[in-house]
């Protein structure tokens, strides 16, 4: 049996939920940290943890190789004042006030305890406040409704402080072979790591380099990778653009060219669309204007690590984004195919 069609989208849908319904907002990630790692405990998988926090599992021999780069912290907010009535807050990475508006969340007080709330416009009552109509959604006439019943002269202050994390809902659901969800940017590339995970480990006696799968924590604030293992090639696997200028889709694997931070290797990326080409990988080669990821931090660094891109194709991106099984099918495929090229095991 081919090893590409021991894929199954059907156990990466599933990792996929069940990373996207663990809140990690970059900065808050210490919970999707020990997940991944009794993961890799669980599987007998070699795993390293940052002084960060970042995971990084590793397969086959020490001599250099590729790191596969997947990231796990997502968009949300730290809570920037407090009323007796409301939270403010101010957005973590790059998150439009517009696609958060009557969401559900979580802030994550320092004391450990968790509350629910809702983010609305201010004066939130259509039958109070007739300019909603008008208003021009942004964090300064925004805020938490939250669902607590203060008593015994408590107050909010008491409960929820400044510099206390939230997370939004991720509202998951499948339709068809669509997936809904937030965080697919980048959990959806994160649960394709997981699965190959479990099929790699297995196969590691045909690698003659060393593979990694890392799961960065500061992807959304810039801050790139900290701690990935020196003279490797870096192929960063993040979410396709989907909109009305790029090429790619939610069916097929994007193989980026060129984002905001400026071309990427060529001749890596290259090798990537002649193994699209030989294992008949649906993909498209695509250019991101507005993006940045990993990979263009490590340039930003100087680093000589080839960097290339590639990733699912993901409608609406920072807000309720949507992939389809073909893209995730497809994008595991490459990662896979380039992994074991020529000496693919059946």
């Amino acid at each position: 049996m081919n090893l590409l069609k021991k894929i199954n989208y059907e156990k990466i849908v599933g990792y996929i939920e069940q990373l996207v319904n663990i809140p990690s907002p970059t900065g808050y990630t210490a919970e999707i940290r020990d997940f991944l790692v009794e993961f890799a405990r669980n599987h007998q998988i070699n795993y390293k943890v940052t002084k960060k926090g970042a995971v990084i599992f590793s397969f086959g021999p020490a001599n250099p190789g590729t790191v596969f780069a997947a990231h796990i912290d997502t968009l949300g907010g730290m809570v920037s004042s407090v009323s007796e009535k409301r939270v403010k807050i101010t957005p973590m990475g790059g998150f439009p006030a517009l696609y958060i508006i009557g969401e559900r969340c979580t802030v994550h007080s320092r004391s450990g305890k968790v509350y629910a709330g809702t983010f609305l416009p201010d004066d939130p009552a259509v039958h109070v406040n007739s300019k909603l109509k008008d208003m021009k959604p942004d964090f300064d006439n925004c805020s938490i409704r939250m669902d607590i019943e203060i008593k015994d002269e408590k107050k909010m202050t008491d409960l929820i402080n400044v510099g206390d994390f939230v997370s939004f809902d991720a509202g998951f659901r499948t339709v068809g072979g669509f997936v809904n969800s937030r965080h697919l940017d980048d959990k959806a590339s994160a649960g394709i790591f997981l699965h190959l995970s479990t099929l790699i480990k297995d196969l590691e006696k045909h690698l003659d380099q060393r593979v990694s799968f890392f799961f960065n924590i500061t992807e959304e604030t810039g801050q790139g990778l900290a701690g990935m293992p020196e003279n490797d090639d870096l192929i960063v696997v993040d979410m396709g653009v989907v909109g009305s200028e790029p090429a790619g889709s939610e069916k097929c694997v994007s193989i980026c060219a060129k984002d905001s931070s400026g071309p990427y290797n060529y001749d890596l990326t290259n090798d990537l669309v002649e193994i699209a080409k030989k294992f008949e990988i649906d993909y498209k080669i695509d250019v991101f204007p507005y993006y940045g990821s990993d990979g263009s931090a490590l340039l930003r660094s100087c680093s000589d690590s080839r960097v290339a891109l590639i990733g699912q194709g993901v409608d609406a991106s920072h807000g309720y984004e949507r992939t389809h099984v073909s893209g995730l099918h497809a994008t595991a495929s490459l990662v896979m195919a380039y992994i074991f090229k020529d000496k693919m095991p059946v």
